[in-house]
């Protein structure tokens, strides 16, 4: 069964063409994706076939390592033997999204709030909780750029870098 049910949330107004139905995902396990959680393309960045598979993202995951494919809008219908789907708020440009710090200690001042902004940091799942790792040290392959935050309820606002969605990427058929 899924966990995790609207951890990632999109912040924006969406219109219904800022999704996607069905995409597809591979055979593997009861239910992988949940509603919110964070996807990425099932074939690797370096691949040069494109399979347009998705899989729910890991610990770590958020760099120019992986391919966004963008958060789950529904809870996926794959299974342990067959290939299933899931429909995904796709990752366009601007799109503002939030989650919750990893460690409340480290985004529970207005202070700590202004001086993320701007710092490219990664998911995590440590737990059975997608949070956003703000204290990860910034790097340039880091996808999620922390623009603002609410610190009485340690929420991080942040923007994905288009380079590392499927979307900014060059993939070939």
């Amino acid at each position: 069964m899924a966990t995790n049910v609207k951890q990632i949330q999109i912040l924006n107004q969406l219109s219904p063409s800022y999704s996607t139905t069905g995409a597809i995902v591979p055979a593997g396990g009861t239910s992988v994706i949940a509603a919110g959680t964070p996807t990425k393309a099932a074939d690797t960045v370096d691949t040069s076939t494109w399979s347009g598979a998705v899989i729910p993202m890991v610990d770590a995951d958020g760099t120019t390592a992986q391919r966004f494919t963008g958060i789950a809008k529904s809870t996926s219908t794959d299974t342990a033997s067959t290939a299933g789907s899931v429909d995904l708020y796709l990752p366009y440009p601007g799109i503002l999204y939030s989650g919750i710090a990893k460690l409340n200690t480290t985004f529970d001042t207005q202070a700590e709030v202004d001086g993320a902004f701007g710092k490219g940091v990664f998911f995590d799942l440590t737990t059975t909780v997608w949070t956003v790792d703000v204290a990860a040290t910034p790097a340039r392959v880091n996808c999620l750029i922390i623009v603002g935050g609410d610190f009485r309820t340690t929420t991080v606002y942040f923007n994905y870098k288009a380079m590392g969605t499927f979307l900014g990427s060059c993939v070939s058929a």
